[in-house]
């Protein structure tokens, strides 16, 4: 990881604060996100906590002339850091643009413990990990990890060998579970939680027509099975799906998150109702404040389409209009949330400070339910990105970053 400098002539100070060791800081003259708009207020540093409340001692203070200050984002479906070779570059790129917390739904062993050292530190992205994706025999992500294993990487090639891939099991109880009835979940139940994932992976794909088959993910039954052990163990469950009816069947288990939204990617008018959440439906996942990740710019992949992106237009802004819980994720092998974000930025009609609510507030807190983060609040944990301008105007000001706290530590990116 890359190591950040103070560069004190980007800022004002009454008092000097470059000892990394002090623990009282107050904060003023700078405008706090509130989830609603900017608010000009002073904080307080206290042990890594933020409050209202002046310390006894205050051992510096930082003056923001005037800057913005967010809390930092997340990415609710990480996929390039496990197993990436140039993971220490991505995580650099993560924390350099403010994003603190990274949720990752599908790894392996060896690619979790590869960052071990390099996360959860003052300088670099917290992770929660969900380890090996639970499916049905040769269900997805089968193929993502075994091809790999066998040494094919390429999706083509993958397609063309599939028959010999079948065969192997190189990544079972590792990347991926076959979990096709109760049995085979209570015998390997054990196994999977020692692995100790901080979140559970489901695939509910097509599951009404094809739950258990090949290519496709559990049946009902299986994860019916696996969402109440998880509850029993306190384990998030996030489940991936393809239809409307698998969101209604996410929905009806109790899912603490739903992966991506069906048809992101398109679909024929003809196949409408299988594809689209109804009003009902977005009700629903508003009450109980499901996370949704929407992974609308995975429709790149076929191409420009400008039917489809006024279509994705107004299925985001009617999720938000409908209260629904809608958190970032990107993945994307290669990079942060960016493209997903300059997707969102391009599609247009957004309302900027809902998206920033989304960005700051709704993915952390989604990424790390049971820690205090995601806003600027007494008692939460001192973390939060200061920025030069103000991203309610201009969506992407968001990558302006000034400096940085994380966990009361001030971080100053490098310059070059």
């Amino acid at each position: 990881m890359r190591k950040f400098t103070f560069v004190l002539a980007f800022f004002l100070f009454t008092a000097s604060w470059a000892n990394a060791q002090s623990k009282t800081y107050e904060v003023r003259n700078g405008s706090w996100f509130n989830g609603q708009g900017f608010d000009e207020t002073t904080w307080y540093i206290n042990n890594g906590i933020l409050t209202k409340k002046a310390p006894a001692q205050i051992d510096s203070v930082i003056d923001l002339s005037g800057r913005w200050v967010i809390p930092p984002q997340g990415d609710a479906f990480c996929s390039s850091v496990a197993g990436n070779p140039s993971a220490e570059y991505t995580l650099d790129s993560y924390f350099g643009e403010g994003i603190f917390y990274l949720q990752v739904l599908s790894n392996n062993q060896e690619g979790r413990e590869a960052l071990k050292g390099q996360t959860n530190t003052a300088t670099s992205p917290d992770i929660a990990f969900a380890n090996g994706g639970l499916t049905c025999q040769l269900g997805i992500p089968f193929v993502q990890f075994e091809g790999p294993a066998n040494k094919i990487r390429n999706p083509r090639e993958m397609a063309d060998k599939y028959n010999t891939l079948k065969t192997s099991r190189k990544m079972l109880g590792d990347g991926y579970w076959f979990l096709d009835n109760k049995d085979d979940v209570n015998k390997n139940w054990d196994k999977i939680m020692a692995q100790k994932p901080e979140i559970l992976s489901i695939y509910l794909l097509d599951v009404k027509n094809n739950g258990g088959k090949e290519g496709y993910g559990l049946s009902e039954e299986v994860a019916k099975q696996i969402i109440k052990k998880a509850k029993k163990s306190k384990t998030p469950v996030y489940a991936h799906v393809q239809t409307a009816e698998d969101v209604r069947l996410a929905i009806k288990l109790k899912v603490n998150g739903i992966a991506n939204l069906p048809g992101a990617m398109g679909f024929k008018p003809e196949d409408k109702d299988k594809y689209e959440l109804t009003t009902d439906d977005m009700k629903k996942l508003a009450k109980k404040n499901t996370p949704v990740v929407p992974l609308l710019s995975k429709a790149q992949a076929n191409g420009a389409n400008p039917d489809l992106q006024k279509k994705q237009a107004e299925m985001l802004s009617t999720l938000i209009s409908n209260d629904v819980n809608v958190v970032i994720g990107s993945d994307d092998p290669q990079r942060t949330i960016r493209s997903e974000l300059n997707y969102w930025f391009q599609l247009g009609g957004l309302d900027y400070t809902k998206v920033l609510k989304i960005l700051c507030e709704n993915t952390p807190q989604a990424v790390f339910p049971n820690r205090k983060i995601g806003k600027i609040a007494e008692g939460y944990e001192a973390s939060f990105v200061v920025l030069n301008d103000n991203p309610t105007r201009n969506l992407l000001k968001i990558r302006a970053v000034s400096f940085m706290v994380k966990n009361g530590k001030v971080i100053v990116p490098e310059t070059k």
